[in-house]
Parts: structure tokens; sequence; C-alpha cells
């Protein structure tokens, strides 16, 4: 069997994400392999939902499988997140094709790709970094050409990973409102969908999402705790130096000193506001935040590539033979549920990419608006659609 592979935080899942799978299995006509942030997502918080549910509505939303995206890739940069995503695909075995959404589909990311390895390209990028750029910046110099969304950054890091794993990518028009923008329509952004559900308005998301998805927030408790979630934060703040903070996060260039005076703020937002610069972008300052919260030493999220395919949900038709290939033609060892000792006789990897994951979700229960339910990943089986 082959599939093509999508990457995704479906958070939450909305009709853009329907739109762009039914789009891919017209071009392809593939079975759909999604890999998905666990539970906490690129933007640098919480997921809205958490990993399993995100993953089920996927699933009814027209995916096959599912699979996580390790912490440890999640709560990273946009290079690193678009290279652990592929490389997990690549791992499947099954995986010839990713597609990906774009604002900008005639682009050919291909080539941008193949011109950002060469070898003067590399050391203009080096060049530029000395000069002060930041390096997304960087990167659009030396390349020659401007990344102009966020979208676009991704999909030119999708090429990036994709050239070294043999992949072919397919960009896809992205339809509807724009990553950040807010305002609610038929193929609103999850940003304007989170931000209106925030603010009491699940009538008026009615629209942007399937009618499931809808039915599954009326029933269930989404988002998260913002005090408690600043809390938590501005106590490791408070009780860690610069060189503290440091040692588990990927600051640079200083960054943990403007974080140390983030301490001062009373919210999450004024911290994100008061250290966010051309330089530093709101996103980045938040991964920052939250993997201090995690207080691990950096070099753990810093896994330079997947140790584990990790299951969280698939059809019974489809899904299920594409999950009984993959045993066969696997790089990576398949985990469909923990059991008490899950990581006995694996590598150091494999053992703390494993831990981080248990820890984001263990974190993410403990800022959510609902009762707390640690070590849901010990009890939790991946969904299966009948």
């Amino acid at each position: 069997m082959r599939a093509t592979g999508i990457v995704a935080e479906y958070n939450p899942f909305h009709n853009g994400h329907a739109l762009h799978i039914n789009k891919t299995k017209e071009l392809l006509g593939q079975p759909i392999i999604a890999v998905m942030s666990g539970s906490f997502v690129q933007r640098g918080e919480p997921a809205f939902l958490d990993k399993w549910t995100r993953a089920q509505l996927a699933v009814v939303g027209g995916a096959n499988l599912v699979i996580e995206l390790p912490t440890c890739f999640s709560l990273r940069s946009a290079e690193h997140f678009a290279r652990g995503s592929v490389e997990l695909l690549a791992a499947t075995g099954l995986v010839n094709n990713i597609s990906c959404g774009t604002e900008h589909p005639e682009t050919n990311f291909t080539d941008l790709a193949a011109n950002y390895y060469k070898e003067e390209t590399q050391s203009l990028i080096k060049k530029y970094l000395s000069e002060g750029f930041s390096y997304a910046v960087a990167n659009e110099k030396a390349i020659g050409h401007s990344l102009a969304s966020p979208n676009d950054i991704l999909a030119f890091e999708y090429a990036k990973a994709c050239l070294k794993e043999n992949i072919d990518l397919h960009a896809i028009q992205r339809e509807g409102a724009g990553y950040n923008d807010t305002d609610i329509q038929a193929l609103a952004s999850a940003s304007a969908i989170r931000k209106a559900w925030r603010n009491g308005n699940l009538e008026e998301i009615k629209e942007c999402m399937p009618a499931f998805v809808i039915r599954t927030l009326r029933t269930t408790i989404a988002g998260c705790n913002e005090h408690r979630l600043w809390s938590l934060i501005k106590y490791s703040l408070v009780t860690k130096t610069p060189e503290e903070i440091a040692a588990v996060t990927e600051c640079s260039e200083g960054l943990e000193n403007l974080l140390k005076s983030a301490e001062a703020c009373s919210t999450l937002n004024a911290a994100s506001k008061l250290c966010t610069s051309k330089r530093y972008s709101t996103s980045r300052i938040r991964r920052l935040l939250m993997q201090l919260l995690f207080n691990k030493p950096i070099a753990e999220l810093r896994q330079e590539h997947p140790a584990y395919i990790r299951i969280l949900a698939f059809d019974n038709t489809v899904g299920r033979e594409l999950l009984k290939e993959m045993k066969k033609t696997a790089t990576l060892p398949i985990i469909n549920k923990l059991g008490k000792n899950p990581a006995h006789g694996q590598s150091k990897a494999f053992k703390e990419s494993l831990e981080l994951d248990i820890l984001a979700t263990n974190l993410r229960e403990l800022v959510s608006n609902t009762d707390t339910n640690l070590n849901k990943d010990f009890t939790t089986s991946p969904y299966i659609r009948y």
C-alpha cells in the first residue's frame, strides 16, 4: 500500500481541514496518514482539545490513520517541526507523497529547497545571520524568494525534508481565512474559532466546522486555564536564574535575560508582548515559555530524529489495513498503547522522547478547564472508527 501524508494540528478540526483532505484524495487517489501534534502545538500553547479527541475528529473528517508528532518536534521551530513530521511519515514505509496547504501553491517549493542546500546559499545564510538578520529572513534573502505566510514557510521546510526522504511534495491552494485571521467565516482559521469559543460564541462558529465537531465541543470542555498556565510559568521564571532558564529552553543571544524580565508580568499575553520584537516572533517566545514549563535539559528536547510511531486513531477499513501493512514496513517501533514499562529495551532517545510526551499530556491536564486526569497516556487506547 502507498499513502499520502498530511502534517496537521487540527486545533480544532474545521472546514478548511476537511476540504484539504478531500482535495488531496481527489488529486492523488491515496489514503491519508496524518501526523498531528500531541498535547502542545507549534504556536506555543497547550492543544485546544486532547490529542485523542482531535485524532478522532480527524478520522471522522476523512483521515484514515493519525499518528502523533512527539513534543520534541511539535514545540520547536518550523524547521524542526517539519523535519520531524516528514521523517515520521517516511518511517511508516508507506508514504510517498505529502500534501500541504498554502496560499501560493504555484511556488516551486522543491526547487527552492534544492537551492537552499547549495554551498553558496549556505554561505549567504551564514553571512546574513552574522549581520543580525533572523533565521527566517536570512533564508529568504539567501534563496531569493519571499515566504509570505506561515504556511509558505512550512511548505518550504516540508520540501527541504522531503528531498532528503525522496518523498514528493504537493502544495494545494489554501482557501478562506489566513493562518492568523480572526474573522468568522465558513472557512475560518483555527485561531478565529478558538477566539470565538473563548468569548462564548459557540453558535457563531457553527458554520466554520463540520457538525460532528460542533457536537463534540458541546459535550467537551476545551481550552486551557490561562491563569493557571501563567502561574506555573511565572513560578519557573521567578525561581530560576537566567542561566537556569537557558539550560531548559532553546534561548540564544541572551534571550534568557529577556524571558527573566517577564516575571513581572501579570498575564501570559503581557509576557509574550513584552518579549516579542521584529527579531523574536510571538510564537517563538511562547514556545520558549512552554519549554520552560517542561523543565527538562534542553538536550532532551533537541532530538534529532523520531524514535517511534505512536498511533492515535484509525478507521476500521483502510486505516486498519495501513496499520497492518505498516507493521511490516515501518523502520521505527510502533506504539498502540503504553504498557507498564514502555521504554524497556528501547533507545535513550525513545525513553526521553516518550517521557516528554507523557509529561506534555499531564501538563495539559493540569492547565485544562476540566478535572485533572493524569497519566492518560497509559489508560487511553487509539480511537477506532467502525
